[in-house]
């Protein structure tokens, strides 16, 4: 499952309803105290129940907290209160979008008390309201209250008998809550229902600034914990620890049903009133204990702040490799706020690009706040948050629309004023290449590398300084900045862009009808930059990830990261590609067409370029830009 919402209300500044938008990378930006760590730790209680009286919005003194998560990329099937699986959808147990959105609320007086709701849209035929509450036998009896056929149909598990009672009644749906946990009947089914969906959910793990650190600091992380939690995650461990809860669990029953049994012969009115029951699910990550020495025994976290940031550095470089090749790990967020304490800048960038391929790995999302000038400039655009406090009103800035990825320029131009976020190009900088993406730099960097060796003559990008990158596209924040201020410098420009959207065209013709000798401008003469692969070098880079693929053939207009991404999707999912929502199928092209520009390309050789007609015209791209005046 995915996070692709939160929703907020009376949790510290966040009032009134608030709704934040999550991305598999989400940046938060913002000044000093206008909300930005509220987001993740909101998400820590949500997930990891931390939520204290002080989180409760300041001007209320009681009241409730609303923290209400919606996720996407539901599973097509789940195991909810039996062994059965079951549709989601047919279960009724998805919003009116087809996603989970869970509900946490936290009543705050001189105690707290939690609840959850799902909301859900749900039959509202009387009968039907409460299905999913019912046990076995109560579904039964409704059934035979029903006269529903029931002939052919597996009495013993929920699932098929609630889908038999639905399907013999007709009824209106509407968007409802349904509570799953908190004050409900000890008989209630949907207790089973909700710990089995707690199950699907992500892991979510925070590593906060270094406060004061000493022992009893909850807020000194160390990444050894996550460690411990993610692996009691795996499908495998889990099934063992199931395995020994339910065989303790039967054990231990039955010590506790013989003591009642040898107290009824001492005091049967007593014995009468006592009943065995286990009221909590052991917590394993409590249990097992993992954490770092060095060369003393000194743990982890009596160390310096700079050192536990570099693990944490190595942390997640260690994870972003190790993802890379695993299919079966489970869905995991991380929250990091400002993960450029205490770091050299070098390591700040090497720190952001880990998290980048992190986010850009199946079931991994990462978010961070920062307030790093450098780090924003790193980041594309879809995945800033710009968070202002106007007039006492909290409002909540993207930096690109929601529905088509339209860069939002209102809220580029307040991250700019805000972080003071400005270029800085070199006196040596001569000429400037515009590519439509960020991937396009990556590609045409290494097939300079390719042809300099072959030829010489031919300019490799990789060690000339005289020429500076903009992405006429906009993918990243520092190229909106560059194309925005570099424009007027007076630079020779050289301008490649794809063949497959008819405004590069157009732009590629304008350039050229200016007859300026220090401009020049061209469309690939395939569909875009990807088709200048090779089919082997493509398998060859997911075989070295870890994935053998086979890929289709594929032309000079076809579309390569849509047929590779499809080609993926099918080797791992039953869910039909049409399935997918259109924003979930461009997101893993996007993860595609990194893999293919950064590591595919490097498989590519003079012989394959050769045999897919792209030699010669990569070789004319690099000699007009030598020589531009």
């Amino acid at each position: 499952m995915r996070l692709i919402e939160l929703k907020l209300k009376n949790f510290r500044c966040y009032k009134n309803i608030t709704s934040i938008r999550i991305n598999d990378l989400t940046c938060i930006l913002g000044k000093n105290d206008v909300g930005k760590s509220t987001i993740l730790e909101a998400l820590d209680g949500f997930f990891n129940d931390n939520v204290d009286k002080g989180d409760l919005n300041t001007d209320l003194e009681t009241g409730t907290i609303e923290i209400t998560c919606v996720f996407d990329e539901i599973p097509k099937s789940l195991v909810l209160d039996s062994s059965v699986e079951s549709s989601p959808s047919e279960e009724h147990i998805l919003n009116s979008n087809g996603h989970l959105e869970i509900k946490r609320i936290f009543k705050i007086g001189k105690s707290i008390s939690k609840s959850t709701f799902i909301i859900a849209l749900h039959p509202t035929n009387e009968k039907l309201v409460e299905i999913l509450s019912l046990k076995n036998t109560s579904l039964k009896n409704l059934a035979k209250e029903l006269d529903v056929d029931l002939d052919g149909i597996n009495k013993t598990k929920n699932p098929p008998l609630r889908k038999a009672i639905r399907d013999s009644i007709e009824s209106e749906k509407e968007e409802i809550e349904i509570k799953v946990d908190g004050s409900l009947d000890s008989d209630s089914n949907l207790k089973t229902i909700w710990s089995k969906l707690k199950t699907y959910l992500p892991i979510f793990s925070i590593f906060k600034v270094d406060k004061n650190i000493d022992d009893k600091d909850k807020d000194v992380q160390d990444p050894m914990k996550h460690a411990i939690k993610e692996s009691l995650a795996l499908p495998r461990i889990v099934e063992l620890l199931e395995e020994i809860e339910k065989e303790v669990k039967e054990k231990s029953t039955e010590v506790a049903e013989l003591t009642i049994e040898k107290l009824k012969d001492l005091d049967e009115s007593l014995a009468e009133k006592l009943k065995s029951d286990f009221s909590k699910s052991p917590s394993w990550d409590k249990i097992f204990d993992l954490t770092l020495l060095n060369e003393k025994n000194i743990p982890l976290n009596k160390r310096g702040s700079g050192v536990k940031r570099l693990v944490l550095l190595s942390f997640f470089q260690a994870q972003a490799e190790k993802k890379k090749a695993d299919n079966n790990s489970p869905s995991i967020i991380y929250a990091i706020e400002e993960p450029e304490t205490s770091q050299h800048p070098n390591h700040q960038l090497i720190l952001i690009k880990s998290l980048q391929d992190l986010s850009e790995q199946d079931n991994i999302q990462v978010l961070f706040t920062t307030h790093s000038s450098n780090l924003v400039k790193e980041i594309p655009i879809s995945s800033l948050i710009y968070i202002s406090n106007d007039d006492d009103r909290l409002n909540i800035n993207y930096g690109s629309y929601e529905d088509d990825y339209i860069l939002n320029e209102e809220t580029l131009d307040k991250i700019i004023k805000s972080l003071g976020v400005l270029p800085n190009p070199r006196d040596s900088v001569e000429k400037i290449l515009y590519v439509e993406g960020n991937h396009d730099i990556s590609a045409l960097f290494e097939y300079s590398r390719i042809l300099n060796e072959n030829d010489n003559s031919i300019i490799d990008l990789n060690k000339t300084e005289q020429i500076a990158y903009v992405i006429a596209g906009g993918s990243n924040l520092k190229f909106y900045i560059q194309n925005k201020y570099l424009s007027g410098l007076g630079k020779a420009e050289l301008h490649i862009y794809d063949n497959d959207v008819d405004e590069y065209k157009n732009y590629v013709e304008q350039i050229n009808l200016e007859n300026n000798p220090r401009k020049k401008a061209f469309n690939t003469s395939k569909r875009e930059l990807e088709n200048y692969l090779s089919k082997d070098a493509i398998q060859e880079a997911y075989e070295e990830n870890g994935t053998l693929v086979s890929i289709p053939d594929f032309g000079d207009n076809d579309d390569v990261p849509l047929i590779v991404a499809r080609a993926l999707h099918e080797l791992v999912s039953l869910k039909d590609w049409e399935e997918l929502e259109k924003s979930e199928q461009k997101r893993k092209e996007s993860k595609v067409k990194k893999v293919l520009n950064t590591q595919a390309v490097k498989k590519m050789t003079i012989e394959r370029l050769e045999q897919n007609n792209g030699k010669e015209e990569l070789e004319l791209w690099f000699k007009i830009l030598s020589k531009l005046a």
